[in-house]
């Protein structure tokens, strides 16, 4: 008996054997690489921030809150600098003496009587900073820890907390825009930790140069540039204590959980707000220069006026 074949199936003529939507698969690549990006760099933006964020302290001991200016490197070139500090103030009595004999006009800033008190308050100044510097350092860390403390805030109840746990995750993972608002989220973040590291990099130089601030506030003509560093010192050491302000606030005031839009961007307007302090501290100390200026300036021209006034009454 002949066997009976089964005839091949015939597939109908322009159906495609399968569908390849590029869009989608772009938009799904997209969702996946923003997960994953999100999803692995909230572990390490938090364990940063808890180093930097919540107190001003040695970070080459993370975990053990040891004083800023207990680092071994900090304490060898501030003395190193202190001596050296302390060796130019030879060259400054020299400058304030040829400068009150060469100079006809009698400038009282020049004196001995003026320069002495002020080389004897530097000298100080050069080889106390340190200690100076710490107890700065520990108001600032009494007003954070007051601020923050009993647990008010922290990496628990942050306002980014929500946006970035798991429920919130999942939730974004199926919305494209959701997604892109929490990724810039995190690259916020990231320029806020990299504000703390550069500020505790600049500690460290204001540190170490404190000694030569001190001299430099002994001669009215470099007196300009230890205003600056006390300026900077005091901007880069406040600004801590008024970004954890505004995280109690945001804290305190936080309007939505973490699997909606308002959270979101409720996140993202905290750290916008967090990221302006130090422009703002620093415009606030400019301020104070420019209302200093002014008052000088209403001063000369008020002397001008009487003087005008006596020449003409004379």
């Amino acid at each position: 008996m002949t066997p009976v074949v089964a005839a091949p199936a015939v597939i109908a003529a322009g159906a495609p054997l399968f569908s390849f939507d590029p869009v989608a698969f772009v938009v799904h690549l997209v969702e996946g690489g923003l997960l994953q990006f999100v999803s692995t760099a909230r572990q390490t933006i938090d364990a940063v921030l808890t180093t930097y964020l919540f107190g001003t302290y040695d970070v080459t001991r993370p975990g053990a809150s040891a004083p800023l200016t207990s680092n071994s490197a900090i304490v060898g070139l501030n003395a190193l600098l202190a001596t050296a500090a302390t060796a130019l103030v030879v060259a400054v009595f020299l400058y304030s003496c040829l400068r009150t004999v060469v100079d006809r006009r009698i400038d009282v800033q020049h004196t001995l009587q003026v320069v002495l008190p002020r080389v004897l308050v530097a000298v100080v100044l050069m080889h106390w900073s340190l200690p100076l510097i710490q107890m700065a350092v520990d108001l600032e860390n009494a007003l954070c820890t007051l601020v923050a403390g009993n647990g008010a805030v922290g990496p628990a109840n942050l306002p980014w907390a929500d946006p970035l746990a798991g429920p919130a995750l999942q939730t974004a993972a199926t919305n494209l825009f959701l997604l892109v608002l929490t990724a810039v989220m995190v690259v916020a973040l990231v320029i806020l930790v990299l504000a703390y590291v550069v500020r505790a990099t600049i500690l460290t130089v204001l540190c170490v140069t404190a000694p030569l601030a001190a001299l430099l506030h002994v001669l009215p003509e470099t007196r300009v540039y230890a205003r600056q560093w006390a300026r900077l010192f005091t901007i880069t050491l406040f600004m801590q204590f008024v970004q954890l302000l505004v995280l109690r606030v945001a804290v305190q005031l936080t309007v939505a959980d973490g699997h909606s839009l308002v959270s979101i961007l409720y996140a993202l307007a905290a750290l916008y707000l967090m990221l302006r302090v130090p422009g703002a501290l620093n415009s606030a100390a400019h301020w104070e220069r420019r209302v200093v200026s002014a008052g000088r300036r209403l001063e000369r021209s008020a002397r001008r006026l009487a003087v005008s006034r006596l020449e003409g009454l004379a």
